[in-house]
């Protein structure tokens, strides 16, 4: 059985149009809402000029699983905070900018950033802590929904006889 707990995620960048219904069904079998409140995610409601909100206060093991597989298979930025279960994993934050691996931040079930000791001597400076709160915070660009890219079409010329 998998621990539930709270999560959100916040998704960015461009997707075309045509894999704009993965996105949905996706985000049907997640079944997460637009608002802590459980008000059910529209299709048609894209926000404007900034990223989609998603939660869930029952998220299995604190992962939006296809939803997540999604972006990464688009290359949609993500950041995704999902509260602690006690015993088994601690509340974090995963970003995701759209290439390479998801970088994980440990943080409060508030949402804010903790560095332990050793990740401090990593950083080792002001400077370095401050930037990787920075970029850790950094949200995604606003999802756009893009028209598909044109095939390139060859036509053969047929000869006049």
């Amino acid at each position: 059985m998998a621990n539930c707990v709270s999560a959100h995620i916040l998704i960015g960048g461009r997707l075309a149009r045509s894999c704009y219904p993965e996105l949905i069904n996706a985000i049907r079998n997640d079944n997460p809402a637009v608002d802590w409140d459980g008000t059910p995610f529209d299709p048609d409601d894209i926000p404007v000029g900034k990223p989609l909100a998603l939660m869930d206060h029952d998220v299995a093991n604190g992962c939006f699983e296809e939803i997540e597989a999604i972006c990464h298979r688009h290359g949609l930025h993500y950041v995704r905070w999902s509260g602690a279960s006690p015993g088994s994993f601690p509340s974090v934050r995963i970003v995701y900018t759209g290439s390479g691996e998801p970088q994980l931040v440990l943080t409060t079930e508030e949402d804010e950033q903790i560095f332990s000791i050793a990740r401090i001597r990593e950083l080792g400076s002001m400077e370095a802590i401050e930037a990787d709160y920075q970029r850790a915070r950094r949200n995604p660009p606003p999802l756009l929904i893009v028209d598909d890219e044109p095939i390139d079409v060859v036509i053969s010329e047929i000869p006049h006889g």
